[in-house]
C-alpha cells in the first residue's frame, strides 16, 4: 500500500464522513474553562453539501450527497480549571446519484440515526498571556450505525485523542483581536489491523467589533498517519473484504477554510453561525459547503453563585473583556 504524504496537506480536523466535517460553528477550541458550578449547554445546527468525491486527490463527480446534523454539548466546570464537556450529534443524509454503495441506505431519501458520542475532560494550566488547556477526550459510536454508504452518519470507529487547547488576546498588536486553536491526536480504532492514526489542527482568527460581537476567519485541517489511498476502482484494488470498510480506513487528509461571526443577546444566551469549504483533500467527500447555526445558553449552580458572592471580587476593565472572549470559547467552542 502507497504509504506517501501529501506534503500540502502536513496540517490536519476532524474528517469522519460528509456530515460530520467541520460540524462545529468555530473551531473545537476551549482554552478557557468555566468556573466550578457553572456551565453551557449549546444546541447548532448544520447543513452539509458534497458534489465531489476525491479519490485520492483528483476530484470525481460520483454523486451528490447532503446532510443535515442537530448536535447538542454539554460543558461543565467541576473546579475553576477542570472541565468536562459530553456532545451527541443526530445526523439525516442522503445521496442522490447512480452509483449507491448499497441499497437501501444510497436510495436517494434521506435516513437519519445518532452518530458518536463525545467525550473530554480538560485542565486549564496557564490562564494569562497564551491560554493553555491539555485535554483527553473519546469518541464512542453510539450503537453499530451503517457505515458502508455514500450517506452513511458516520465511520463507526472508536477513538482516544490528546492534543491541547491555546488561546490568547492580541491586545498589544489591535485591541479586540485574538487568536485560539486545538491540536489533538486521535489513536483510531485499527481496522483489519491498518493503523489510520490522525492529527487534527484548528485554528480561529477573530476581532471584537463589540464586547457582545465578534467575527473569525476559520482553518481546520487532518492529516491522517496511515490508512490506504482509494482510487475509481477501489473495489477491485481493496477486494472484496476491505471495501466495505474503505471510508473507515482511508488516509483521508483535508483542509477546510471557513468563516463565521457570533453574537450575545445577554450575558447567557448568544447565537453564531459560520460557513466552510474544502479547499485541498486526499481520499475524502469535499465539501462543496457547510452552514451552521447555533445558539447556547450558560447557567450558573447556586454553589457557583454562593462562592461568587463570598468572594465579592469584581472584574476589572481588562478582566471583562477576558470573560468576553472565554464566554464565546465555550459556548461556541463545540
Amino acid at each position: 500500500m502507497n504509504q506517501h504524504r501529501s506534503p500540502r496537506l502536513a496540517v490536519g480536523v476532524v474528517a469522519m464522513t460528509v456530515t460530520l466535517l467541520c460540524a462545529s460553528g468555530s473551531v473545537q477550541a476551549q482554552a478557557w474553562t468555566p468556573a466550578q458550578g457553572e456551565g453551557t449547554v449549546s444546541v447548532q445546527f448544520q447543513e452539509a453539501f458534497v458534489k465531489y468525491h476525491q479519490l485520492p486527490t483528483v476530484r470525481l463527480d460520483r454523486g451528490h450527497i447532503r446532510g443535515k446534523t442537530l448536535l447538542v454539548d454539554f460543558t461543565f466546570g467541576i473546579t475553576d480549571q477542570l472541565a468536562v464537556s459530553v456532545s451527541l450529534p443526530w445526523v439525516a443524509s442522503k445521496y442522490n446519484g447512480s452509483r449507491p454503495h448499497q441499497l437501501p441506505i444510497d436510495d436517494g431519501s434521506y435516513h437519519s440515526t445518532f452518530q458518536d458520542l463525545r467525550f473530554d475532560i480538560r485542565y486549564n494550566i496557564s490562564k494569562k498571556g497564551l491560554v493553555v488547556t491539555p485535554f483527553v477526550g473519546t469518541i464512542l459510536p453510539s450503537h453499530g450505525y451503517e457505515y458502508f454508504a455514500h450517506s452513511a452518519v458516520g465511520r463507526n470507529v472508536r477513538e482516544l485523542q490528546v492534543g491541547a487547547n491555546w488561546a490568547s488576546l492580541l491586545d498589544p498588536m489591535l485591541p479586540g483581536l485574538f487568536l485560539q486553536g486545538r491540536y489533538s491526536y486521535g489513536f483510531a480504532e485499527r481496522i483489519f489491523d491498518i493503523s489510520h492514526n490522525r492529527s487534527n489542527l484548528d485554528l480561529e482568527v477573530g476581532y471584537f467589533v463589540k464586547p457582545e460581537f465578534r467575527v473569525f476567519a476559520l482553518g481546520s485541517g487532518q492529516l491522517t498517519h496511515g490508512g490506504v489511498d482509494l482510487n475509481g476502482n477501489s473495489i477491485l484494488t481493496l477486494g472484496p473484504i476491505l471495501y466495505p470498510h474503505h471510508d473507515r480506513i482511508a488516509r483521508d487528509n483535508i483542509l477546510n477554510v471557513g468563516a463565521g461571526a457570533a453574537y450575545d443577546l445577554t450575558d447567557s444566551f448568544g447565537l453564531y453561525g459560520s460557513v466552510i469549504r474544502t479547499v485541498a483533500g486526499r481520499n475524502v467527500h469535499a465539501l462543496e459547503y457547510s452552514l451552521t447555526v447555533g445558539a447556547s445558553w450558560s447557567f450558573t449552580t447556586a454553589h457557583a453563585r454562593t462562592r461568587s458572592s463570598r468572594s465579592g471580587l469584581a472584574q476589572s476593565r481588562s478582566d471583562a473583556r477576558s470573560g468576553v472572549l472565554a464566554r464565546c470559547v465555550c459556548q461556541k467552542g463545540k
